[in-house]
């Protein structure tokens, strides 16, 4: 897998470049017997490293609803009881609002300028033990972030069932290796309107790969950029009319390779930016190993088994420690 170091070397965005593949969420819903889906997503995830599904939210205004509760939410004061009483700051939890300049840093010397709302998946009968979300008193904003989560969970799943019938895999092989979603995060993020001069280590976030096996994603305005197959950056579009569905690092040890994942980061921009994001996490307990679709004579397993809270928490703690490190200097 590429480095994250890696990932950032190059600053250029490339013009002109192919047009990356587009696939109408529709057919996926129609199941994966789509064997032309399944083929045409397979053919982008190896040739462009990402594509965009049009038509997920195509008869929900689940996305506008969402979209009216982050500003109202995010246009809060910091020290609002709103904000406070579910902030992530200095406390052992993982969901709720986490303030600007928190985020962890991917890149060595960089500072993320954006500020989050995360939450886990909706609780289910006999979760006492379960990590519960939170969320801010404000009216609707709980409904709108788990419909758009609903909207969202329907389209990965369906991706991963067209992997998994083009790779020859039983049916929903992997959707129910991910279904549980215990592991897995929505965010909603908002990024500033850059100000002024910058540093050279000021980023939205810096070039990383997720951690998680696949990954949906929409922005309001221009600013996520995707490494594409030939080491090309790409401007990503911006509208909830196109999600962008980035591979993950499960994936990649899942398929040995055959899908790697998508490098991305966030520039700064003059423009406000939001986005939200649902990673799809391999389920807590399963140990990821290259399949036997994807092995061959030719083609060894190039990676050991690996559970999802393994990688995540060795990755969060990287990244956290280039956070801490620049806070302290």
């Amino acid at each position: 897998m590429p480095t994250t170091v890696e990932l950032q070397q190059d600053d250029r965005v490339a013009a002109g470049s192919p047009a990356v593949p587009v696939i109408d969420a529709r057919c996926l819903f129609a199941g994966p017997a789509a064997a032309p889906v399944a083929a045409a997503l397979d053919a982008a995830a190896r040739e462009t490293g990402f594509l965009y599904l049009e038509n997920v939210f195509a008869g929900s205004d689940a996305h506008a609803r969402l979209a009216s509760s982050m500003r109202r939410f995010f246009a809060l004061p910091e020290d609002d009881h709103r904000k406070q009483s579910i902030c992530v700051t200095g406390k052992p939890v993982k969901y709720g609002w986490m303030p600007l300049f928190g985020e962890p840093a991917y890149q060595p010397g960089t500072v993320a300028h954006v500020e989050s709302f995360d939450c886990g998946r909706p609780r289910r009968p006999h979760d006492d033990t379960a990590p519960a979300s939170v969320w801010p008193a404000l009216p609707g904003f709980r409904h709108a972030t788990r419909s758009v989560w609903s909207v969202l969970t329907a389209a990965g799943l369906a991706v991963l069932d067209a992997i998994a019938a083009h790779a020859g895999l039983p049916p929903r092989y992997l959707s129910a290796r991910c279904n549980s979603q215990d592991l897995s995060t929505m965010r909603l993020l908002r990024y500033p309107a850059a100000r002024g001069a910058r540093a050279a280590g000021d980023v939205g976030i810096a070039a990383h790969t997720d951690f998680e096996c696949l990954t949906l994603l929409y922005q309001s305005a221009p600013g996520l950029e995707l490494l594409d197959s030939g080491g090309r950056w790409r401007d990503a579009p911006a509208g909830a009319e196109q999600v962008v569905v980035l591979f993950g690092d499960m994936l990649q040890r899942w398929s040995n390779g055959r899908y790697r994942a998508t490098g991305h980061r966030v520039r700064q921009t003059t423009l406000e930016r939001y986005s939200v994001v649902l990673f799809f996490a391999v389920n807590d307990g399963i140990a990821v190993e290259p399949l036997t679709p994807f092995c061959g004579p030719g083609d060894p397993a190039r990676y050991t088994a690996l559970t999802q809270r393994e990688h995540s928490a060795r990755e969060i703690a990287r990244a956290e420690q280039n956070r801490d490190q620049l806070l302290r200097s």
